[in-house]
């Protein structure tokens, strides 16, 4: 018997997420966590990667709606991918109304584009993201690290 509710325990474990794909409420399990590394290495290795990327380019960050997954000045290497290959818990980066890049993680698909989020607000953006607005996905991103206090959770 014991070994029989081991097993069921193990299972039920296995189907529940890692608490470290969620932040805030928000699925984040597709997009990559920060590396901290010292300002020049971090733009070294975003530029190296993003060269070897098709189509990849590299973005600093501005802001905090993305802490913790993304200090302010996290440079992100961002590449196109096809709409249809797009997911919830992926961060991408796409152009607001207005016209200004912005980077949130994606939130639900709808009938009329996929809803976004910032970690830190309370809620999902309010116009839905179409397939011409998006720029491209977060594949890696590098926090720039210069000596200054640097908050984790």
């Amino acid at each position: 018997m014991g070994i029989l509710l081991w097993g069921l325990l193990t299972l039920i474990a296995a189907a529940q997420p890692a608490p470290s794909d969620y932040i805030g409420g928000h699925y984040v399990a597709k997009s990559p966590a920060a590396e901290f590394k010292p300002g020049g290495e971090a733009r070294r290795l975003a530029a190296k990667l993003a060269t070897h990327l098709p189509g990849a380019f590299v973005v600093q960050g501005k802001g905090r709606s993305m802490q913790p997954l993304y200090p302010h000045g996290t440079l992100l290497v961002v590449q196109p991918v096809p709409y249809e290959k797009l997911a919830r818990g992926m961060t991408v980066v796409f152009r607001t109304p207005d016209n200004q890049s912005l980077a949130h993680v994606l939130v639900a698909r709808t009938a009329d584009g996929w809803r976004t989020s910032g970690l830190n607000n309370r809620r999902a953006d309010f116009i839905p993201v179409q397939a011409d607005d998006i720029r491209g996905v977060v594949v890696a991103a590098f926090a720039v690290v210069d000596g200054a206090a640097v908050a984790l959770r």
